[in-house]
C-alpha cells in the first residue's frame, strides 16, 4: 500500500486545511476525535481528545449546540527541516476569524500531526 503523504502530488496546505476544519468540528461536538486518529501522533490525539471532553462539558453547562459554519480563508505551510512542516490555516468560523497552527513530523515514513493550536 502506498502512503498518500509520500506521493509527489501531496499538498500539506490542503491536508492542514482539512485537519483544521475537522479540529474545529471536534471541539464543537459534531465530529469525534477518532476520525483524525490516522493523522495524529499519540500525544496530539490525547491532547485533542482531552480538549474535546472539556469543550463537551462546557457545552453541557451552557447549552450551546450550534454547528459551526466553517470556511477556509488561507492555508500556508513552511518546511522547517527535512522531517517537519509547520502550517497556519486561517478559517472563518461562525463569523469569527480563527488561526490554527499545525506542526507535522515524519514518523515511521508518514507525516503525523504533532501539534494543533487555535490562535
Amino acid at each position: 500500500m502506498v502512503d498518500d503523504t509520500m506521493s509527489s502530488d501531496f499538498d500539506p496546505a490542503k491536508l492542514f486545511a482539512e485537519i483544521s476544519k475537522a479540529y474545529i468540528e471536534i471541539l464543537a461536538g459534531v465530529r469525534r476525535p477518532e476520525q483524525l486518529a490516522r493523522w495524529l501522533s499519540d500525544k496530539a490525539y490525547y491532547d485533542i481528545s482531552q480538549r474535546a471532553k472539556r469543550e463537551a462539558m462546557q457545552r453541557q453547562i451552557t447549552g450551546a449546540k450550534a454547528r459551526p459554519d466553517i470556511s477556509l480563508r488561507k492555508s500556508k505551510t513552511f518546511l522547517t527541516d527535512e522531517a517537519g512542516i509547520h502550517g497556519v490555516v486561517i478559517l472563518r468560523v461562525s463569523g469569527h476569524t480563527k488561526a490554527v497552527a499545525i506542526r507535522a513530523e515524519r514518523i515511521h515514513e508518514r507525516f503525523r500531526i504533532t501539534e494543533v493550536l487555535i490562535i
